[in-house]
């Protein structure tokens, strides 16, 4: 049906109206985690369009697997968005689409005729398929402006590091875009897995293995966009490391050994969720500290065993010496 539809415009926060089919419907998230590992990247050039009726933009769909290699065959679709909305705002080549043995699939956006004054579309691209039933939109922004408007060259040269460089999981990464030239206004993460961030500079842990493509998005004062994509590979955080003391150090029959295991480290990022005490008699206990009295004199191998968050084990054994004391003081195990 025809509806009035609301158009996004810049700081000057005029609201211009126009006429336009719109589907009735509920948007969907504009980023969001890709279905199995896998990260979908839409760009688009140029993203400044006048509102002509003829100028176009080449969208452009990359989509890669857990690996950062091209997946191949993958069906998308394409839609117009405005403000959250599908519309009828111009108009897409192509609203499915495959990609090609690169993992690439590309379409053409044709700007609509004058709506009234400056708008912004998003191009959303959807991947679809038994694998990618997770998958949610991902979105590439074109502003639309009215004929006659001359804009200045864009000068915007996005660039960023990341450190640590190999990270692990639930290990914290920080992106740095000061690298980046030009007078951006605003800078735009996409972490590849979901997430999202700003600011120059921004921080985040990946929780799963694999490879992602980062895509940081730099912003002018005009609206306008250019992006730059780096892949970062997670790798596997290492297990925690098992440990435990106890006291008396020489424990006579009938005394409380008391255990403890606060010495033990999770790996970074990670932490702990389970301590079991296995004491070598038959007994067991959980928590990081236990107690356990022994009634006969040997050695018992005391283990204990830790799991963190991701349920990873690390395993630690020592032997406690049970003895009765010698006339002279000492002890030895029976």
């Amino acid at each position: 049906m025809n509806n009035i539809f609301r158009v996004l415009t810049l700081a000057t926060g005029v609201l211009v109206a126009a006429s336009c089919t719109m589907k009735n419907q509920e948007a969907p998230p504009l980023t969001g985690p890709s279905g199995f590992g896998t990260s979908v990247n839409v760009s688009v050039s140029p993203d400044v369009l006048f509102q002509d009726g003829a100028s176009q933009s080449m969208v452009s769909v990359l989509v890669f697997g857990p690996d950062s290699r091209p997946l191949a065959n993958v069906p998308l679709t394409a839609e117009i968005w405005v403000d959250g909305q599908v519309v009828d705002l111009g108009a897409l080549s192509a609203r499915s689409l495959v990609t090609n043995s690169a993992g690439k699939a590309t379409l053409v956006y044709t700007a609509p005729r004058d709506v009234g004054g400056e708008a912004v579309v998003e191009i959303a691209i959807t991947a679809v398929g038994t694998n990618f039933g997770s998958h949610k939109p991902q979105v590439a922004r074109i502003r639309l402006v009215p004929t006659g408007i001359r804009l200045p060259p864009v000068n915007l040269t996005p660039s960023f590091t990341f450190t640590p460089s190999n990270p692990a999981q639930g290990q914290t990464v920080v992106f740095d875009a000061q690298a980046s030239t030009g007078n951006a206004t605003q800078f735009r993460w996409e972490f590849g897995d979901g997430s999202s961030g700003s600011g120059i500079t921004a921080t985040h842990a990946y929780s799963d293995l694999g490879s992602f493509i980062v895509r940081l998005t730099l912003v002018d004062a005009a609206g306008r966009t250019v992006s730059v994509s780096r892949s970062i590979s997670v790798g596997q955080s290492p297990a925690a490391t098992a440990e435990f003391t106890f006291s008396p150090a020489n424990p006579q029959p009938n005394d409380d050994v008391r255990f403890n295991a606060s010495a033990s480290v999770a790996a970074p990022g990670r932490t702990i969720v389970s301590y079991v005490w296995d004491f070598g008699d038959g007994g067991s206990a959980t928590g990081v500290q236990a107690s356990r009295r022994y009634t006969v004199a040997r050695t018992y191998n005391v283990t204990l065993t830790v799991t963190d968050d991701l349920g990873r084990i690390s395993v630690v054994t020592k032997p406690v010496d049970v003895a009765v004391p010698d006339d002279d003081g000492g002890g030895s195990p029976n």
